[in-house]
C-alpha cells in the first residue's frame, strides 16, 4: 500500500498573519477594553496596536471593537450595581455562607451616564460673600490690576 504524500506547507504570506494577528486582537479587545491584555491574547506586542491605528480601515475596526467593549462593560456594571455579587463569609478558616454585595458607586455612575439632565453634578460660582461673579473682580484676579 502507498503511502499517502503530504502537500507542500507554504507559509502564509505575511499580510495574512497580520490580518489574522489583528483579528485576534481586535476579538479579545471587544470582550475587554483592554489593550495590554488584548495584545498578549494575540501574541503581539501592544506597541503594534498603534502602528496598526495609523491604517484608517483598521482604526474603523478598533472603533467598532470599542464600543462593543464598552457595551460589555456597561453590563458588567450593571450587573454589579443591580443584582450584585456573592461575597464568601469565612468563620475560623472555612467559608459557611455568602453575602450578596451592590455596588452604590456603579449605580450612581450608571445613572449620571443614562440620565446627566437629573443626576449630573451641579457647581455654583458666586463672587465675594456669595454675591455674583463681576467681570472687573475676574480681571483684578487674573491680572492684578
Amino acid at each position: 500500500m502507498k503511502k499517502p504524500t503530504k502537500k507542500p506547507t507554504t507559509k502564509r504570506e505575511p499580510q495574512q498573519r497580520t490580518i489574522d494577528r489583528q483579528a485576534a486582537f481586535l476579538s479579545a479587545f471587544s470582550q475587554s477594553g483592554h489593550v495590554g491584555n488584548s495584545a498578549k491574547k494575540a501574541n503581539i506586542h501592544r506597541t503594534q496596536i498603534y502602528e496598526w491605528r495609523n491604517d484608517p480601515a483598521f482604526e474603523e475596526l478598533f472603533e467598532h471593537a470599542r464600543k462593543q467593549a464598552v457595551s460589555v462593560l456597561e453590563d458588567e456594571a450593571h450587573r454589579r450595581a443591580m443584582v450584585g455579587v456573592d461575597e464568601p463569609v469565612f468563620y475560623k478558616g472555612e467559608v459557611c455562607g455568602a453575602v450578596r454585595k451592590y455596588s452604590d458607586t456603579l449605580l450612581i455612575v450608571l445613572l449620571k451616564a443614562n440620565a446627566p439632565e437629573k443626576y449630573r453634578e451641579r457647581q455654583e460660582i458666586t463672587g465675594a460673600n456669595g454675591g455674583p461673579v463681576l467681570i472687573k473682580e475676574v480681571e483684578v484676579r487674573l491680572n492684578g490690576v
